[in-house]
């Protein structure tokens, strides 16, 4: 089917009326209002317990909001007898991957809790692809709240700085106490949706908006990473763009756009954070000796007993670890196995026996110890399918809105290695509430067939033949 052009195309075809509700009545819908209150919960709690003084480990308000709606979403499923295909993949991961760490000796607490870590989420997809009635005009809605949010952040972080809070990783607006990684995902998640704008409708202000936005808020906190971020989303948008059919001479002023950015940002940034808090230059980080140290470090850390790797050590620490047997490289050491909770005193078997006691921020070096070889190649897998779907359904559709969506959805899948050498993403809550409602929606978009009222299915029913509409005699 031929590809949709957004830029002139002015008709707009609404989705379907079973599988849409009015603007004015969708806030009051109880499946809103429980996504409100998980939102909330995520995005403030961390916050006010950070400001009122309490340990991080009060935050289990989240944990029980997001229990309550994976029971909802299993009731559902019970209700309409029909089980959707994703449960039935995690149903079967949950299976292989925590038979092993069981019949390695690990406890059942810790199990579970790696399980309801992992798979917290992405339930949310489930539940988000069963909602009967969504808002028509939700994408276009969606955009503009992350905009809203980003500014809401940013003022936040204003705030902060002027009641005496340094530039670094507590000012990081509602994300609380050395909340930047957060923060940074949630932007990433931002600019992503605004690239697949630009990509699905070819207008470059919202895009620039997001871009500047994310940029203000990274320099505020320190984020040295938004540069690299940016320039890997933006080279990913630019192929999608020429997959997607765009022009060339469209491609060439953007990337000079891109390249003047920055470059004027390199000056900003080392003028106004860098020299007046002591750091380092960003041309310094150039240097391969200081991205060696800064990738392969192997400092204590705060917390006795544990040593806080660089991201690159990590990894390789990771892959040596999975060399003990051939079961081990291909499954791990299990779900939870790497995963701990201060609060319910619990700690995963291969983390309790670590020499080092080890963690780091990247999520990629526990996914290699958790889930193996096999498990991290199903993942990418996984999100090679999603890509696929979206990008079919993206190429058709013809409200620009979803389109974009789509688009940004795909860019951010497809740089799930980038986010897990980053961060660890499950516990950037805001980020992967966003990311997996919005993928639970646009699923939603393309699986759901509403059904046809009994008049047009009379309608499309054949006529008996005569010999079959005989009165018998």
């Amino acid at each position: 089917m031929a590809q949709a052009d957004y830029q002139y195309r002015k008709d707009r075809t609404a989705p379907p009326r079973e599988n849409t509700v009015a603007r004015s009545g969708w806030m009051r819908e109880w499946w809103f209002r429980m996504l409100v209150v998980l939102f909330f919960a995520e995005l403030i709690v961390p916050f006010l317990l950070w400001r009122a003084g309490l340990p991080r480990s009060m935050d289990f308000f989240k944990e029980i909001v997001a229990g309550v709606i994976v029971l909802l979403t299993f009731s559902f499923i019970l209700l309409r007898d029909r089980i959707p295909l994703a449960l039935l993949f995690i149903l079967g991961v949950s299976l292989i991957w925590s038979l092993v760490p069981l019949l390695d000796g690990q406890t059942a607490g810790a199990t579970l809790w790696g399980w309801w870590r992992f798979f917290k989420y992405p339930l949310l997809l489930i539940f988000a692809y069963l909602i009967p009635r969504w808002p028509k005009d939700f994408p276009r809605w969606f955009l503009r709240f992350l905009i809203v949010l980003m500014l809401f952040e940013i003022g936040v972080q204003l705030v902060q700085l002027a009641m005496g809070e340094p530039p670094g990783d507590s000012l990081a607006g509602t994300f609380g106490w050395k909340g930047v990684a957060s923060y940074s995902m949630f932007v990433f998640f931002a600019v992503c949706i605004g690239f697949g704008h630009w990509v699905a409708t070819g207008e470059w202000k919202t895009m620039l908006l997001i871009l500047v936005l994310g940029l203000v808020g990274s320099m505020l906190n320190v984020t040295k990473f938004y540069l690299m971020a940016v320039a890997v989303i933006g080279a990913a948008a630019l192929a999608l763009h020429m997959l997607r059919g765009g022009q060339v001479r469209q491609l060439f002023v953007y990337v000079i756009l891109f390249t003047l950015s920055f470059a004027a940002f390199v000056p900003v940034y080392n003028s106004f954070i860098a020299n007046t808090r002591g750091l380092k230059p960003l041309q310094e980080y150039l240097d391969p000796e200081v991205v060696e140290d800064y990738l392969f470090n192997d400092g204590k850390g705060d917390v006795d007993g544990q040593y806080n790797f660089g991201r690159g050590l990590a990894i390789t620490y990771a892959w040596q670890q999975i060399q003990r047997d051939n079961t081990t490289l291909l499954f791990g050491f299990g779900m939870g196995s790497r995963t701990y909770s201060v609060a319910l005193g619990i700690t995963g078997a291969s983390l309790a026996e670590d020499l080092y006691g080890s963690v780091s921020e990247t999520g990629l070096g526990q996914w290699l110890q958790e889930f193996g070889v096999l498990g991290v190649v199903l993942f990418g897998l996984l999100n090679l399918w999603i890509m696929w779907r979206l990008f079919r359904h993206a190429r058709t559709v013809s409200d620009p809105n979803l389109a974009a969506m789509e688009y940004g959805l795909i860019l951010f899948t497809f740089l799930w290695p980038l986010w897990l050498w980053y961060h660890r993403p499950w516990i950037a809550g805001v980020m992967m509430v966003l990311y997996w409602i919005s993928l639970g929606y646009v699923f939603r978009r393309i699986y759901h067939r509403p059904r046809r009222p009994a008049a047009t299915r009379a309608l499309d029913e054949p006529t008996p033949r005569a010999a079959d509409a005989r009165p018998p005699r």
